[in-house]
């Protein structure tokens, strides 16, 4: 095709002259020498281009040795679901579950050893804050760097002792967290929608918690935050021995009438083990709400109790660690990786327990509601 740009001057193109200054003189042992290498090039680059690529996950199987709650079994769902995203087919799981209690820490490190020892484990992961302290704890006493990633709930991670900051944890650990101040303001915000006069609210603390599980950070920002807001929190205690706890929660639980408190708040961790049962059925005793965290609230094979629960969902939580997972195994340290928040909070209602204790959600409770049962 012509170009139509080009004006017609009448005179006929013709071709230059060859410059003989200008022309190299290549030999043909040369012309088959810079041929062979171009059709290498070329080769390479149509492979590049055509074959398929394979990520690193599908050629370097790796192993994970974990420590969890039943309550957080979830976690290790969405661990593993991240990670098959990323393309981790074949990663092998080694460890146990851990059931909450004063020497727990014990058994915690006893199923790290072994993942360690015994099954030469790549990375460590822990669906709590307990299980990540210990982790930290047996690597340092072993004089190894395993890597470890973690979920934390009811602590502070630098106060808590896993981490240095949130920036770099100065160690072998990284992982996702939840701002304690922002989940507790919106657990009485939502009360308050429940019930919008509401001025005290019960919860069942000193003598009735397992030491360090939930009884100091997340507890500590409940007291705050009442304050803050104008509600009186009650906390009723306890000092009968660990092992009559469940008869000494009935007696005081009888003890509550209607009026001594206008809802109740949930701390996990208990001595009792159903306890989060037995305070749903002093909420519709009394005719009011109750929050709980989302593992106490229920699920499959765990009896629950509560109303609602506003927290980081654990198997979004472990959708998220496993991306940091996805980093370590491509060579980056925990002490370069930052803490992160979660990136969601769940409100989830339970709306047959509500339903049965007379309470009502709120409109807006029922339309933010990321799950409804």
């Amino acid at each position: 095709m012509l170009n139509q740009n080009v004006p017609d001057t009448g005179i006929a193109a013709t071709a230059p002259e060859p410059n003989p200054t200008t022309v190299s003189s290549i030999s043909p042992t040369t012309a088959i020498v810079v041929g062979i290498l171009a059709s290498a090039v070329v080769a390479s680059l149509v492979y590049y281009w055509v074959a398929p690529q394979v990520p690193v996950a599908a050629v370097i199987p790796k192993k994970i040795g974990i420590a969890n709650f039943a309550q957080g079994s979830s976690s290790i769902t969405g661990l593993k679901k991240g990670l098959a995203d990323l393309g981790y087919t074949d990663v092998q799981f080694f460890g146990g579950e851990v059931v909450p209690s004063p020497n727990m820490v014990v058994e915690i490190k006893a199923i790290y050893r072994k993942a360690i020892e015994e099954d030469n484990v790549d990375l460590l992961f822990a669906d709590h804050e307990h299980q990540a302290r210990a982790a930290v704890e047996l690597t340092r006493e072993m004089g190894i760097n395993t890597p470890i990633v973690f979920i934390s709930r009811f602590h502070d991670p630098v106060k808590y002792g896993i981490v240095g900051s949130f920036r770099t944890s100065g160690n072998n650990a990284t992982g996702i967290t939840q701002n304690l101040t922002e989940v507790a303001s919106r657990i009485y915000s939502f009360l308050r929608e429940i019930n919008p006069s509401i001025k005290k609210v019960g919860v069942f603390g000193e003598g009735f918690l397992i030491p360090g599980v939930a009884d100091d950070d997340y507890f500590e920002a409940m007291k705050q935050e009442a304050v803050r807001l104008g509600i009186e929190l009650i906390e009723y205690k306890s000092a009968v021995p660990p092992p009559q706890a469940e008869t000494e929660f009935k007696r005081v639980a009888a003890s509550l009438k209607q009026g001594d408190v206008d809802g109740l708040f949930h701390l996990p961790g208990h001595f009792y083990e159903a306890q989060q049962v037995a305070e749903y059925e002093l909420t519709k005793r009394l005719g009011i709400p109750m929050h709980a965290p989302y593992e106490d609230l229920g699920s499959e094979g765990v009896e629950g109790g509560g109303h609602f629960a506003y927290t980081a969902n654990f198997a979004h939580a472990g959708e998220q660690a496993a991306r940091m997972v996805d980093r370590i195994f491509r060579g980056a340290k925990p002490s370069d990786i930052p803490l992160e928040y979660g990136e969601k909070n769940l409100l989830v209602l339970e709306k047959g327990r509500a339903d049965e204790t007379g309470i009502i959600f709120s409109e807006s409770m029922l339309f933010i509601a990321d799950e409804t049962r």
